[in-house]
Order: C-alpha cells, then structure tokens, then sequence
C-alpha cells in the first residue's frame, strides 16, 4: 500500500509550472499588447510637421536632400546643426536615419515617414523595456508576473516621452535609448554564453554601442549601466566578464570621442548662449544648486506630466538663489532620494532601477559639466523608464504590505490610460510652431524664447498681418524678460524681430500717407530703441566670440572664419532711422548692411532708396549699378529703370523707347557718369578685399563697356 504524501500550499515565490506553449503565448500576447497600446497613444502624431529645429535638421540641411557620396562626406566631417550653427555637438548616424527618411524612403518634405520611423523605434524600445524588466523582476516576491508588463506600458505612454516620440528631432534620443537598452541585453546574453557565441554577443554589443554614441552623445552612459547591472547581480566571475563588456563598448566609444574632437577642432566654436542654460555663465556651487533645482521638476514630471513645455529657457529657471521655491526644491530631491534609498534596501530590483535612472541622467544633468539646455523633457527619455520602476515597485511593497495586493493592478491600469489620453492631446501640440509654442507657455510663461516663436509664428500665419498687436504683445513679453541682462548675455534676435514689428505697426498706422502721426511716430521711436539694444548686443556677442575664434584658429588653421555681423540688423536699423527722420543714420546702417552681406540684392535696393529719399538721385542710381554688377541680379535693372522715370529725372535722356518698351540709355552722358561712378566703386571695395586682379578686370570693363577713364 503506498502512502500518499499530504501537499502543503503552494510558495507565494514560486508559480505552478506552465506548459512551454502557454509560456510563448503569453509573452506574445504581451508584445502585442504593448505595441498596440504604444501605437494608440501615438496614432494622431503622424499630423505633426516640422516645428523647432525640425526645420533645420531635415527642411534646411541640404545634405539629407540627395543619397550622394559627397553628402555621406559632409554628414561624417561636420557637425550635427552644420551649415545653420555650431552647438559642439556631432551625431552623424542621426543624420544619416533622416537622410534614409528624405532621399531613399523618399519622404521628402512629408512629416509622416519620419513620424513613422520615430514610432517604430519607440515600439523597439518598448520591447526591451519590457525584457528587460522581465529579467531584472523574475525574482520579485509576488504572486503576480504581470509587473514588467505594467512598467513597459505605462513608460511606452507617458507623455513626457513625446518630446522624444512625436517630435522629429527627438529621434536621437530614441536611438540612443535602443543602444543602452539592446547593449544591456546583449551583455547579459555575452555573460550566459561561452566561446564563439560569447564572442558574438560581444560583436553586437559592440555595435549597439557604436551606433548609439554616433547617434547622441549621452549614450556613454551604457558603461555605467553595465557596472550597475552587475552590483545588482553578484555572481561569480562577475567582474571577469563586466571587464569584456567594458572592452566591447569602449572602443565605440574612443572611435566617437576621437572622430568628434577631429570634427569640433576643425569647425566654429560652439555656442552656448546663457539664456538656454543659465548654469553655463553662473558659479560652480550656484550652477549645481541650480541643476538639483532643476532635478525637481524633472521628478514632478514624471509623477504628475500634466503641463508640459517644449523649452525652459531664461528665466522660467532662474538660478539659485536660495529663495523659498529653492528650498522647495531642493527639499523635495531630497525626500526623493531618501525614499528611493530606503526602496533599495527592500528590493534588489529597485536598486538596480535607480542606479539605471542616475547614470542614463548623470551626462545631461548638468551636473558634471554645463550642457546646452538647462532643462528639457526628452532628456528623460531613457532615465524615466528607472523612476518608472521605482514607482511601480515601491507602489507594489506598499499594497502587499497593506494586504491589498489585488488592487495594485488597477491602480497600474488607470495610470497607464491617463498618461496614454494626456499622450495623445500632446501629440496635438506638436502641429506646428504655433501650436507648440502657445501650448508650452502654459507651463513656462517665463520663457523668454516660447515668447519669442509664439510671436514669429503669429506674424507668419497671417500674411495680412491683421494680428499685429498679438504679435507685439508677445514680442514684448520676450524683451522685457530679457531686459535686466547684460549685453553680452541676452538675445539679439529677440530685440531685432522686436524692433520689426513695431516698425510695420508704425507703417500700417500712417498707411498711405506720406505724413507720419503721432502713433506711428511713437512706434518708430519705439523701434528704433530697440534696433539700437539688438546692436549693442551683437557688438558685445560678436566682440567675445570673435575672440574666441581667434583662439580657436591659432590652435588649427583649419578653423573657418567667424561668420559676418547679421546685415538685416542693420536693414531694419536704417529703417528705423529713416522713418525717424534721422538721414546720416539710416545712410550709416545702410552701408554697414551692406558691407556685412554685399551679394545682398535688398541691400542696394535700401541704400538707393535711402539717396533717393533725401534727394541724392545720382547716389540713389550709382547703388543700384553697384548692386547688378556684385549680385549680376537682372532684376535690379527694373528698379533702376523706376528711379529713371521719377521725377528727378524727369529732364533727362536717362531713357529710351523703342516699340513701346523702356530701356536705359547708355549714351547719355548723365547714365554714363553714374555706371563709370559704379564701376569704380566695385573696383575700390575689390581692391580693398586682396583681390587686385578682379580691381582690374572691373576697370577695364568700365573703360570697355562705359568709356569710363582709366
């Protein structure tokens, strides 16, 4: 007779085993679960445009618009912003994703491909995410296996992601994210493996790497995540094989170092304008309280992303100052850091989480080193998957502990369709500069530069301009938060459009008549002071990074030239002074516009107009030759023709006619003398430039075609 041996209940640790398909089935329900959660939240981004610096990146890089080898060329030798600025930052493989999007899918100026791209790598993202969970959880006491599940979802839809996911340019974020994430992946595979196939997770860690680091440089921080992985896990041998996996992405890693110092040494300084990052002008300690400070919000937004902005620049941050708010602040990280640690002791999973959010964040934290932007949301793309998990792990102890582990799910699931609906009336917001810009000052009203791009954008929905004063409104909302700064540390651009603006209010006041009122007086003067501000403010910038361009050169020859003063600066500078009745002025700003950028066709239209406008016909005429000679701009011949049938002229033979049609008269002697004056101006700036030759050539084809004297 056998004895039966009575069973106990089953371990709370452990599930019943399942059969392998039921396992697979699982899993797959799992994949689809998520990639279609993601892809709802995400279904109305693909109506987004190109907004920020998605005009810059992909509709004004003319390096993405054509598959050529020349192109790959400039893509790997110049930086990430090259032509339209230097920011010392170099991402040649993000580069190289757009160009596969414009030329080879052949999305071209269609934003939808592009949003494609952005979702699928998302989706990838998710995956890993999910997997990775999956193995940093399989131990967690609990009776549920559903808790990566629950971090995957509710990351694959937070809405802080969408600075990421829905704009375009976010792109490097989500390449980087699938380096760190898929790098970790292939480690943990390389450290269960042996002999070639050891070697060959290595390979692809080593690729993983280097495709994320060429992408944006924060992906270093895949080294770190290594080391934490690995205190998360002691096991035996475990520093012999965390020494591979170092090995595997440090070269990645010193091939990007060195290509990018090659690429900075040989280019622009980079620009690093105190108003986008405050910390970069301020103190050491002043600077890191400020960067903790900062640390708040990036928490609140994770926990509550209920207001969210596309920029934090100057001074919706200001620095710190020990105020009340910084108190504040600086408290709350506190608490945070010390819950996070008492979590650490209660969970091993946890530990590694929140090392994975601190060395993903360390390299944009502002902390180490100044960055380019004080605060932004897609930084917390990859390090809010570990404050994520911290959250659901700490809320999952806490319900166990309570005795109410059977609700844990439905809190898990609410969360995950509140972030997906806030998600989803984001994307909206990512339509056009407008949209942005008018969605993000709810967040941050005191940003200088949401301001600034609301009013850009304003002025250039309506072609009538019948919004002005919403448009000044906003462009003076901009200058007054710049106001008490410094010349050498505020915003050109800012005071320039300023000054236009005013200067069109003040022309639709006067409207047709040649008489100025006291309103549109009033707008000019206001235009011109500020014109005046936006010049002493270039003169200051341009004196400081003159020098350091100087510098830079001395150390490379290589170094271009710094680029020329802006010239429709001084355009809108000598409107200001016409307009004011200030004649030397405007004559004064218009020759320097003209000097600044002299293949500039407008720039001779201007100064002529300025001549003809204080009755100095012949220089007006003189202007305009030397403009078709430099700009071999046909259409200047027009204008000149409209100067020759005015009034000034009116008893000349500046004109003749033939069948109908007008045409300058180059043997009047008057036309004669004005194309002679011309001619020897291009040969006095030519030779002036270092170039004696072209100085020669322009006289002899005065003597030629003029019969000006030699």
């Amino acid at each position: 007779m056998k004895i039966r041996k009575k069973r106990g209940p089953a371990s709370p640790d452990k599930e019943p085993p399942k059969p392998l398909a039921s396992g697979w089935s699982r899993i797959n329900w799992a994949v689809v679960g998520l990639c279609g959660l993601a892809a709802l939240a995400y279904s109305n981004s693909f109506d987004a445009g190109f907004p920020l610096d998605n005009a810059t990146l992909i509709l004004k890089d003319a390096r993405i618009h054509q598959l050529s080898v020349a192109n790959l060329a400039q893509i790997l030798q110049h930086s990430y912003y090259w032509p339209s600025g230097e920011a010392g930052i170099y991402r040649p493989f993000t580069t190289l994703t757009f160009l596969f999007n414009y030329a080879v899918l052949g999305n071209g100026e269609n934003p939808a491909g592009y949003h494609w791209f952005n979702l699928l790598l998302h989706l990838g993202n998710v995956l890993l995410v999910y997997a990775l969970a999956s193995r940093c959880l399989s131990g967690f006491k609990t009776s549920l296996s559903v808790f990566p599940l629950f971090i995957a979802a509710i990351w694959a839809v937070h809405p802080v992601l969408t600075e990421a996911v829905t704009n375009i340019a976010g792109r490097a974020d989500l390449l980087a994210a699938a380096s760190v994430l898929g790098g970790l992946l292939l480690y943990i595979k390389s450290s269960e493996a042996m002999g070639l196939r050891r070697w060959i997770w290595l390979g692809g860690l080593m690729a993983a790497t280097a495709a994320g680091v060429f992408s944006k440089e924060s992906a270093v921080s895949i080294v770190g995540v290594l080391i934490v992985f690995e205190l998360f896990r002691p096991s035996a041998g475990r520093w012999r094989t965390l020494l591979a996996g170092c090995g595997a992405t440090l070269l990645p890693i010193a091939a990007m170092l060195y290509q990018r110092a090659y690429v900075l040494n040989t280019s622009l300084p980079a620009e690093f304008p105190f108003v986008d990052n405050p910390i970069a002008g301020a103190s050491l300690w002043t600077g890191r309280l400020t960067a903790i400070k900062a640390m708040a919000h990036y928490l609140q937004l994770v926990i509550w992303p209920g207001r969210l902005s596309a920029d934090y620049s100057w001074p919706q941050i200001p620095l710190a100052s020990g105020s009340v708010q910084d108190w504040t602040a600086w408290s709350a990280v506190a608490v945070a850091l010390a819950a996070i640690a008492f979590l650490c002791t209660r969970s091993r999973a946890a530990l590694f989480f929140a090392g994975f959010a601190a060395v993903t964040f360390l390299p944009t934290a502002n902390i180490l080193f100044p960055t380019g932007t004080i605060l932004a949301e897609r930084l917390l793309y990859l390090p809010s998957i570990g404050l994520i998990a911290c959250i659901v792990i700490a809320l999952t102890l806490a319900a166990q502990a309570s005795g109410i582990s059977h609700y844990a799910p439905a809190i898990f699931c609410l969360a995950i369709a509140l972030c997906a609906g806030r998600t989803w009336a984001r994307n909206a917001d990512w339509h056009d500069d407008l949209t942005i810009a008018t969605s993000s000052l709810e967040a941050s009203p005191n940003s200088y530069k949401l301001h600034k791009q609301r009013a850009s954008a304003l002025f250039d929905s309506d072609p009538r301009h019948a919004n002005l004063d919403d448009v000044i409104r906003e462009s003076d909302k901009s200058v007054a938060l710049l106001q008490p700064l410094p010349d050498e540390r505020n915003n050109r651009e800012s005071w320039r459009l300023a000054g236009g603006y005013h200067l069109i209010e003040g022309d639709l006041m006067r409207g047709a008549s040649s008489d100025t009122s006291p309103a549109s007086a009033g707008e000019y003067r206001k235009a011109l002071d500020l014109l005046t501000r936006a010049v002493a403010i270039d003169k200051a910038y341009r004196a400081a990074y003159d020098a350091k361009v100087s510098a830079a050169k001395k150390r490379n020859p290589a170094v271009p030239d710094a680029p020329p003063a802006d010239s429709d600066l001084y355009q809108f500078l000598a409107a200001g002074y016409a307009r004011t009745g200030d004649a030397a002025g405007a004559l004064r700003a218009t020759r320097k516009a003209l000097a600044l950028l002299p293949q500039t066709p407008d720039a001779y239209r201007q100064i002529s107009y300025m001549f003809a406008q204080y009755k100095r016909e012949d220089d007006a005429a003189v202007a305009l030759i030397d403009g078709r000679i430099v700009t071999s701009d046909a259409a200047l011949d027009n204008d000149l023709l409209d100067l020759y049938e005015s009034e000034a002229f009116a008893r000349t033979c500046a004109i003749r006619r033939e069948a109908g049609n007008r045409a300058i008269n180059h043997n009047c002697l008057r036309v004669q003398e004005h194309f002679c004056g011309a001619s020897a101006d291009v040969a006095r700036v030519r030779a002036a430039a270092g170039r004696p030759d072209l100085a020669r050539q322009q006289k002899e084809r005065g003597a030629r075609e003029y019969g000006c004297p030699a």
